[in-house]
């Protein structure tokens, strides 16, 4: 307990990260210390979240919506592959673990955290954030504004050509800038799920707001003495990543209502669907039920089904049709 007394945190402390510790040591009964030492690094992970997103510094004030979205901030970055799906899954079971001993009840926690994340929800039913332009741009000012130019490069690169987190930082700016200038597309390689771009070509079309995000992405790594990619020397994709400017723009993306740099991607499938189709993707029309179809729109969805949605699933880095539902919705309820 606090050496002063203090009703914060359930009379545990002032400091939140530090009360959940000694919640934690209370429950286990001064005993099983690596166990009490692996749920307090990861809480401490979860309070810095809550400081950085919401403010909150005390445990009584952590609502169910908050552990919600921190489930969808761990959901994405599993997705971008920033951290293990097992990883994020014990993140959410240490929560449940320090909020029970902390409140001596089960009354707000996260259920099921192996199905929170790790398994992608099978059909889109909300437009992506960042779908729209001008939100967009304004969450891109406002990483230049705050000195995060990488971060913004990175963003520009996932919602305008539709890459991955990984990809954008990893890709080889100087050849897609040669690629782009010679077929119009970008061969993407370096950073690719699973290693997939060392053996299969996924080439990715440029328009006009892809050639703006490559020639940004190309002068800011000039700029800053980077390689041929946007890690500066000596720097490595973690440290990037978890502890530098991505993880500082998250809270800055999150604060203009985009959840994070998958779902930016998720847009740019919204807006190659409109190329493809010459009509909206199913999210963006709200998923009208199957019945509600007209002639010619059953018969964009038996065309999403073959040929451009096979042609999608590649430029996103996929080779199943069934995964394009989580990127644009589907007309299926």
């Amino acid at each position: 307990m606090s050496k002063y007394p203090t009703t914060r945190n359930f009379c545990f402390g002032k400091q939140i990260a530090w009360a959940g510790h000694q919640a934690l040591r209370t429950y286990y009964g001064q005993g099983h210390f690596a166990t009490v030492q692996a749920h307090f690094l990861r809480w401490r992970q979860f309070c810095d979240w809550l400081r950085d997103y919401y403010g909150i510094r005390d445990t009584g004030a952590i609502k169910s919506h908050h552990l919600d979205d921190y489930a969808e901030h761990l959901a994405q970055q599993v997705e971008e592959e920033v951290i293990a799906v097992t990883y994020a899954q014990n993140l959410l079971s240490s929560i449940n673990t320090t909020l029970k001993a902390l409140r001596g009840d089960g009354h707000i926690r996260i259920d099921s955290p192996s199905k929170r994340v790790g398994r992608r929800s099978h059909i889109r039913r909300e437009l992506p954030t960042g779908y729209d332009w001008d939100r967009f741009q304004s969450a891109v000012d406002a990483l230049y504004d705050v000195d995060l130019p990488r971060a913004a490069a990175v963003a520009q690169l996932a919602r305008s050509l539709g890459l991955r987190l990984r990809e954008a930082v990893l890709g080889n700016i100087p050849r897609w800038l040669r690629e782009r200038d010679e077929r119009g597309e970008i061969d993407v390689r370096e950073g690719t799920k699973g290693g997939r771009g060392k053996e299969v070509a996924r080439w990715v079309p440029v328009d006009g707001a892809g050639d703006c995000a490559l020639e940004n992405a190309d002068s800011t790594r000039r700029e800053l003495g980077c390689g041929n990619n946007l890690l500066k020397p000596h720097e490595t994709y973690d440290s990037f990543v978890n502890d530098g400017e991505i993880h500082r723009a998250r809270v800055i993306l999150h604060r203009h209502g985009i959840k994070g740099y998958h779902d930016l991607r998720a847009a740019w499938a919204c807006d190659r669907y409109f190329d493809l189709a010459d009509r909206h993707a199913p999210v963006v029309m709200q998923c009208s039920p199957p019945d509600e179809l007209s002639e010619e729109e059953a018969e964009a969805v038996n065309t999403l089904k073959k040929e451009l949605g096979l042609e999608l699933a590649q430029e996103l880095g996929h080779n199943r049709l069934d995964v394009l539902a989580a990127y644009i919705g589907s007309y299926r309820s």
